[in-house]
């Protein structure tokens, strides 16, 4: 293998690919980078057998074959000639030769024949929706995501495909997002769990553009094809937990607040007790007033806001993580906080239909 390229296109795909390599050190061959050259293309590819991204880029192929490349050091340098052309010389198949000016790096090389072959997903069955849109409900449910591995279903994003729209959903046992899209269904109705790894990848390669992108769905893998990108994972097994029946759908006690006004107020009472292990935000509803307050050892905060209040009275607490998250995760002017009992699980909406947060309650006392 011998190819010419430019040092910023190389660097730009392995900076992507290298994002599938394994956290851990399990098998050696899995922290290389396998390199393809044919005719003008190189393909760059790295996987962790849960997750493969793939990059092509345009290049002068002087000799066509493949390798596998230690993937930390080559993107590593790679960053340092990217103003460069590069050749990259893989004639001798236990190293690599990188050739840029008047100087070299040889890299020792990984045996190809010992680099897993990944799963080839199907392209019969797939949902058509905006880049934009995918991006958004990601990045809308994603914190919630658990990391208890006694739960591995929870440790992915769930999405519910049905005929027009998308549900993703997560959550960590204490707290549950959900938000929709809408979709173009080409013969998918189901639930899969996609792992946390593969859907923040997916929001970091997907760009928030008003064009489409086509999810592939087989079996047990999901691919996404970004044009030179593409990214393929496999799914979690597990069933996810049945969220439509945790979810309630009437309420005694129903507050309208000002997002901002309502984030900057739990923020600050919050600062009270942010280093205790059970950091918590009490909210006291009476007729056109919220109360929120906290103690600690160190003292006592108290803030009132305004609100509209449909229903009863009602006292409550709250993760303030929690709350702060979602909060962030919100984009709208105005949030509805939706209550039956202090013990009852809360419901956080927004001005449109397209998203809810589910969050348990702490019992709080005083």
């Amino acid at each position: 293998m011998k190819f010419i390229c430019q040092g910023n296109e190389l660097s730009d795909a392995l900076s992507k690919v290298v994002k599938a390599l394994p956290v851990k050190r399990t098998n050696p061959i899995l922290e290389g980078v396998k390199v393809t050259a044919v005719g003008e293309t190189v393909t760059v590819f790295a996987t962790d057998l849960e997750l493969a991204i793939e990059k092509k880029i345009n290049a002068q192929v002087l000799i066509e074959g493949e390798m596998v490349i230690p993937g930390k050091l080559f993107a590593d340098y790679a960053k340092k000639i990217e103003e460069e052309e590069v050749e990259l010389d893989g004639t001798n198949p236990t190293k690599l030769v990188i050739k840029y000016l008047d100087s070299e790096l040889q890299i020792k090389t990984l045996p190809i024949d010992e680099y897993p072959v990944f799963k080839e997903v199907d392209t019969e069955r797939s949902f058509v929706i905006l880049k934009k849109e995918f991006k958004t409900i990601i990045n809308k449910v994603i914190f919630n995501v658990s990391v208890d591995e006694a739960r591995p279903s929870l440790r992915g994003v769930c999405l519910n495909i049905k005929e027009d729209e998308v549900e993703a959903v997560a959550s960590d046992g204490f707290r549950l997002a959900l938000t929709k899209a809408v979709i173009k269904n080409n013969g998918v109705i189901e639930k899969i769990v996609v792992p946390s790894k593969s859907m923040a990848e997916l929001s970091r390669l997907i760009d928030e553009g008003e064009d489409a992108i086509t999810v592939y769905v087989e079996n047990n893998y999901i691919m996404v094809d970004l044009f030179h990108t593409k990214i393929v994972t496999r799914l979690i097994s597990e069933d996810f937990l049945n969220y439509e029946k945790i979810i309630p759908v009437s309420f005694t006690t129903e507050i309208t607040v000002d997002k901002k006004l309502f984030e900057n107020s739990i923020d600050r009472v919050s600062l009270i007790n942010r280093l205790d292990k059970r950091s918590y935000v009490k909210m006291e509803i009476k007729e056109d007033i919220l109360q929120l307050s906290a103690h600690s050892e160190d003292g006592e905060i108290n803030e009132k806001l305004s609100i509209g209040l449909k229903g009863k009275d009602l006292t409550i607490g709250f993760n303030v993580k929690y709350l702060i998250d979602c909060m962030r995760a919100i984009d709208e002017s105005f949030v509805t906080l939706n209550f039956t009992t202090s013990t009852a699980p809360g419901i956080i909406k927004g001005e449109s239909d397209r998203w809810l947060y589910l969050v348990l309650p702490l019992r709080v006392i005083g």
